[in-house]
């Protein structure tokens, strides 16, 4: 039976306007000894029939359906069928470049390597202002092989750890190995699988490249007004840390290193719950208090928390100097 080489998985709900583009990027890799996994999760525009139209294109793709249950199930689903050696999470509203896979796959077996991570670029519609995040780390990187909690170490001193599974090529068999899949039922899923990796992985490379492009558009994940829904992810990524470090940690000592990873996580989480009711800055503060996070949390952030308003003050009292 043929076996790919790379194994692709991509979730798709409600991207008709992009999904086309997104998985041409992939078909177009110049590395072609690929399957295409597409996880429909319930859309109800025109998606559908978008990605049975380059399944029918292109016989590399295959196309699953499900009810709508979520990215981290679209992506579940998607990697118990996957069978390359190596596998990739591609998100159906970005791009790719077309050498990504080509540079990532022969780095991962010259160096023997887990993963390999690259940069990406951002770029918003125009219709549209956004805050676009810096994902450009290798300046601040070797071109060598890391251990994974070393190199997570390094990203969060210099504040450049970031979370996407989009910025990571993956040996399946890593993933399989240590039994990891994607926490269901929150938003920023990635936050816990990506940390875990890290702590996991004994051989990390990088590549010093913007691969990865990813789009800024209204209505994404990314750029939805902040709600509970976040801090309920974010409080569920540290919850399930804190288990890890307390089940597994201790035999490596990765203590330390995942209360710092917390620390990351949890502080902008908290400072963006300004925005909630103060009945659920109530519920978010209760949740740090009976989980012993107020120490890893800066007093600034606690107090913009439970009193916003210091916020517009302080506004003016800058804008007035």
């Amino acid at each position: 039976m043929y076996v790919p080489k790379v194994s692709v998985v991509i979730p798709v709900y409600n991207t008709e306007a992009y999904v086309r583009e997104a998985v041409e990027s992939i078909m177009n890799q110049t590395f072609r000894d690929l399957e295409i996994i597409i996880v429909n999760d319930g859309s109800t525009d025109g998606s559908t029939s978008v990605i049975k139209s380059l399944e029918d294109a292109d016989k590399r793709i295959t196309v699953i359906s499900q009810e709508n249950q979520g990215l981290s199930a679209a992506r579940n689903a998607g990697m118990r069928i996957a069978s390359g050696k190596y596998i990739y999470f591609m998100d159906s509203d970005d791009l790719l470049d077309a050498g990504a896979f080509a540079s990532c796959y022969e780095k991962c077996e010259r160096e023997d390597l887990d993963f390999v991570l690259f940069d990406a670029d951002s770029f918003c519609e125009e219709e549209i202002k956004c805050d676009v995040q810096d994902y450009r780390r290798a300046v601040y990187l070797e071109d060598r092989v890391y251990g994974g909690p070393e190199l997570l170490e390094r990203l969060l001193t210099k504040n450049i750890y970031r979370a996407s599974v989009c910025l990571n090529f993956v040996n399946r068999f890593f993933l399989v190995n240590n039994d990891l899949t994607f926490y269901g039922g929150i938003v920023h899923e990635d936050e816990l699988f990506t940390a875990i990796s890290y702590i996991k992985a004994g051989r990390v490379g990088m590549i010093p490249e913007p691969y990865f492009k990813r789009r800024m558009r209204s209505g994404s994940i990314t750029t939805k007004k902040y709600s509970f829904v976040n801090i309920s992810g974010y409080m569920t990524v540290v919850k399930e840390l804190s288990r890890y470090a307390k089940e597994h940690a201790k035999k490596t000592g990765d203590e330390k290193l995942i209360e710092r990873l917390i620390c990351y996580i949890i502080n902008p989480a908290i400072y963006e719950a300004h925005y909630l009711t103060i009945g659920k800055r109530l519920r978010v503060f209760l949740f740090c208090l009976r989980g012993s996070y107020l120490k890893l949390i800066r007093l600034k952030n606690i107090i913009i928390l439970l009193f916003p308003v210091v916020l517009p003050v302080k506004a003016f009292f800058k804008s007035a100097s």
